[in-house]
C-alpha cells in the first residue's frame, strides 16, 4: 500500500568604492523593449521530459523502461547499471526485488513532474499514466565518472500536495502572517521584477532586513560567473579539474577522483541544482573573490558588508568550527579591513575544512552570509538581464532552472528559477532555512518569492515551512 506523505527537498548550503572598468553595464544587457524569449528547460515531447545528455538521463531511461517492462530485471542488468558502492550495501537480489516492488506500485510509470535535474541527480514525481494520487516521489542519482552508474534510487509515497490541510485555505496575507511565526527571525518577499529591473512588493514581511542566507549566497557566485562569461573571460564549455584545494564539506562530487574534469557549465548546474559545495568553491576560485565582492555591489545589495569579504564554503565553515568563539565573533563584528586581514592571515592558511575543534551553533545565523529578500530579488533581476541568446544567460538559465524544490511548481510557469539553503546543528536541527524562486511566464513580469527562516536556537520545522511556502506558490500561480 502506498504511503501518503509530504515531500521535502532540502537543499544544502565592505563596501567597494568603484566598479572595474570592464564590468558589464547592466543597461547594456537588455535588448531594447523586446520581451525575453523563454525556452523550456526540459521540453515535453510525447509526454516525456527531454533531459540533457548525461549519466542521469541514460540510467533513468533504463530504469523507466524496466518499470514499463513485464519481465523481471536480471542480475546482469543490475550489475551493468548500478555502481559497486550501491551493490556493496544492497545486494543484486535486493535491488531486483525493489525494482519489482516499484513496478508493481507504479506499472508503466512515467515522470509526471520533473522537480530537479543535474548531471548526477534527479528528483521527480512518477506514476502510472492517468492514475490519481498517491504518486511516487523518486530520488535518483549517479556517479559523474566511473561510467555514470546508479548510486541513489528511492521511491516514497506522495499524496499530491506538500500543503497541510490547515494551510490550504490561507489567503496570501494569512500565509505571509503565518510564515512570519515559523522562526524567530523570518523575512518574506512576494514581489515582481518590473520592466525597469526594479523589484516591487506584492506582499512582504521584513523584506529589507538582512538574514542568514545559507546557500542562497551562491546566487552571487553564479552572477560573477555569468558576468565573466559575458565578458569573454571564461568559456563555460571548458573543463575544470577537481582539485584537492577546493574540496568542501557537503560536496556530492567529493567521491570523484581528483583530476576529474567538469565542464564549467556542469559545475554551475551542480552548484545551484544540487547546492554542491565543492562545485561552489571551484567556481569561487575561478571567478575570484574580488570580482564576487564587486558583483555584490553591482547587483544592488543594500548592505554589501553582509557578503564581504566574499567567503567560500570552507572559509565560512572555519568560522563555525576552527576558531575559539571570541575570535569568530571578533571577525563578525570587525570592519572590512579587520575581516580581510583575518581572512588572509588566519582562515586561508587552513585550506579546505576537514574537522574542527569547535562548533558555534549561534553563529550559523549571526556570522554567516547575509542578504535580505529584496537583495535576492535584485540579484535575480541582474541575472535575468544578461543578453538574450548569450552563452552567459544560457548558463545561468540552466543552473537556476535545474531545481524547482517542490512538486507542482515547474508546470505552472514557463521559467522557474530556484535557489535555497539550510544550516543546521545536530542538537537543535535547522537554524537557517531559505527558499528563493523566480517564476516567469513569457510576456509577463516575473514573480519572485523569497522565504527566509532564521532561528538562533534552531528548531525550524522544514515541513511546516514547506507547506506554507507551497500555499504561497499556489496563490502566486493564480495571480494575473
Amino acid at each position: 500500500m502506498r504511503l501518503m506523505q509530504s515531500v521535502f527537498f532540502a537543499c544544502l548550503m565592505y563596501a567597494v568604492l568603484c566598479v572595474p572598468a570592464r564590468a558589464l553595464d547592466r543597461a547594456l544587457f537588455v535588448d531594447n523593449f523586446e520581451a525575453p524569449k523563454i525556452a523550456a528547460q526540459f521540453p515535453l515531447v510525447g509526454g516525456t521530459y527531454q533531459l540533457p545528455v548525461s549519466s542521469t538521463a541514460t540510467r533513468l531511461t533504463w530504469l523507466l523502461n524496466e518499470l514499463r517492462s513485464t519481465e523481471t530485471t536480471t542480475a546482469t542488468e543490475v550489475n551493468a547499471n548500478f555502481d559497486s558502492g550501491w551493490l556493496s550495501q544492497i545486494s543484486v537480489q535486493a535491488t531486483i526485488d525493489f525494482i519489482a516492488s516499484v513496478r508493481a506500485s507504479y506499472p508503466n510509470a512515467v515522470v509526471t513532474d520533473l522537480i530537479g535535474w543535474s548531471p548526477i541527480r534527479v528528483s521527480a514525481v512518477i506514476d502510472s499514466p492517468g492514475s490519481p494520487p498517491p504518486s511516487g516521489f523518486l530520488t535518483f542519482g549517479t556517479r559523474y565518472g566511473a561510467a555514470g552508474k546508479i548510486i541513489l534510487f528511492g521511491v516514497s509515497g506522495f499524496g499530491g500536495s506538500v500543503q497541510y490541510p490547515i494551510d490550504q485555505g490561507l489567503s496570501l496575507v494569512q500565509a505571509a502572517d503565518k510564515f512570519a511565526t515559523l522562526s524567530t527571525a523570518a523575512a518574506l518577499l512576494v514581489g515582481r521584477i518590473e520592466a525597469n529591473g526594479q523589484c516591487s512588493v506584492v506582499e512582504a514581511r521584513n523584506a529589507t532586513t538582512p538574514r542568514a542566507t545559507a546557500s542562497i549566497f551562491k546566487t552571487w557566485v553564479l552572477a560573477g560567473l555569468g558576468e565573466a562569461v559575458a565578458l569573454g573571460d571564461i568559456d563555460s564549455r571548458t573543463n575544470q579539474a577537481l582539485l584537492a584545494s577546493e574540496i568542501a564539506p557537503g560536496g556530492l562530487i567529493n567521491g570523484e577522483p581528483l583530476g576529474t574534469n567538469f565542464p564549467i557549465r556542469d559545475l554551475a548546474i551542480l552548484m545551484m541544482g544540487n547546492s554542491d559545495n565543492t562545485a561552489t568553491d571551484h567556481l569561487h576560485e575561478l571567478v575570484g573573490r574580488s570580482a564576487l565582492e564587486t558583483m555584490v555591489v553591482s547587483s544592488g545589495h543594500a548592505s554589501p558588508s553582509g557578503l564581504q569579504p566574499f567567503l567560500n564554503i570552507s572559509e565560512q565553515f572555519h568560522l563555525f568550527y576552527s576558531f575559539p568563539y571570541v575570535d569568530s565573533v571578533a571577525y563578525n563584528n570587525g570592519n572590512y579591513a579587520y575581516r580581510a586581514n583575518f581572512l588572509q592571515t588566519s582562515i586561508v592558511p587552513l585550506g579546505p575544512l576537514g574537522t574542527g575543534p569547535f562548533f558555534h551553533a549561534d553563529l550559523l545565523t549571526e556570522a554567516s552570509w547575509k542578504a535580505s529578500p529584496i537583495d535576492i530579488c535584485r540579484a535575480f533581476s541582474w541575472l535575468r538581464s544578461l543578453p538574450q541568446g548569450s552563452e552567459a544567460l544560457a548558463v545561468v538559465d540552466a543552473a537556476l532552472g535545474a531545481q524547482a524544490a517542490q512538486p507542482g511548481v515547474r508546470g505552472d510557469f514557463d521559467r522557474v528559477w530556484y535557489k535555497g539553503g539550510s544550516l543546521a546543528s545536530g542538537a537543535n536541527g535547522l537554524h537557517v532555512l531559505t527558499h528563493a524562486w523566480m517564476l516567469e511566464d513569457a510576456g509577463n513580469r516575473p514573480y519572485v518569492v523569497v522565504a527566509m527562516s532564521n532561528s538562533v536556537g534552531g528548531g525550524i520545522d522544514e515541513y511546516v515551512v514547506q507547506s506554507v511556502t507551497g500555499r504561497i506558490l499556489q496563490l502566486v500561480s493564480e495571480l494575473p
